[in-house]
């Protein structure tokens, strides 16, 4: 697997540890079922800005590509952060196009990178999963790359997009098990495949936030 980590990424890596260890007392799960040997895509729930950087950090040793907004980027340190932790500029033009979307992401994906995609697709504004987009879908397919279902807890109650600045409230980040699309069922159409993706990245989504709501009910 290809990575760009430079002297700007440790650094930065070693301060994102201490601010996610210290300040939200993260917890990892999983992480032995990731496989080492081959691309992946990583698909968490979006609840929060935390999100990218928090499953980027979760990830380690191993390297992820993002896609972000260009306006991002204008601010200089923080655009600096977001390169160092693989993020990639995306124009508003491409920002709302679906079709140069994907076919950025399966570029990182054939040049041999990591990639983390929201299936969600934004931010949930109410703490609430959304339903899936079936970009992700499309991508393992089309590039035979299996999805890593990851759901990450706490950071919408960290840092919801009504806040200003992140809470000190425990995260916790799970992966799950890979979905490989060259084990899927024979005999299904390619719609049928993307909806067995999508399928089982949702039932994980909810089997893990149902144990989340359990224990940190909605206000």
């Amino acid at each position: 697997m290809k990575t760009q980590r430079n002297w700007v990424y440790c650094i930065t890596r070693f301060l994102v540890s201490i601010y996610f260890t210290l300040y939200h007392r993260l917890s990892i799960y999983g992480k032995d079922k990731i496989p080492r040997d081959r691309t992946v895509i990583v698909a968490p729930n979006h609840a929060s800005y935390l999100d990218p950087p928090l499953v980027g950090y979760a990830f380690y040793p191993e390297y992820l590509k993002f896609v972000a907004w260009a306006k991002l980027f204008s601010f200089p340190l923080f655009g600096a952060f977001l390169r160092a932790m693989g993020s990639v500029p995306v124009s508003p033009d491409n920002k709302n196009s679906s079709a140069a979307l994907l076919r950025l992401v399966m570029g990182f994906l054939e040049e041999g990178y990591n990639v983390f995609i929201c299936p969600e697709g934004h931010r949930t504004e109410d703490g609430r999963l959304q339903p899936l987009e079936g970009g992700v879908a499309i991508m393992s397919l089309k590039t035979g790359t299996p999805v890593i279902p990851t759901y990450v807890s706490g950071t919408y109650r960290a840092l919801s997009p009504r806040m200003k600045f992140p809470r000190p409230r425990k995260l916790t980040v799970t992966f799950g098990d890979p979905i490989d699309p060259a084990s899927l069922p024979e005999g299904l159409t390619e719609k049928e495949k993307r909806r067995c993706i999508l399928d089982k990245i949702e039932e994980f989504y909810k089997a893990e936030d149902a144990k989340d709501k359990e224990k940190y009910p909605l206000d």
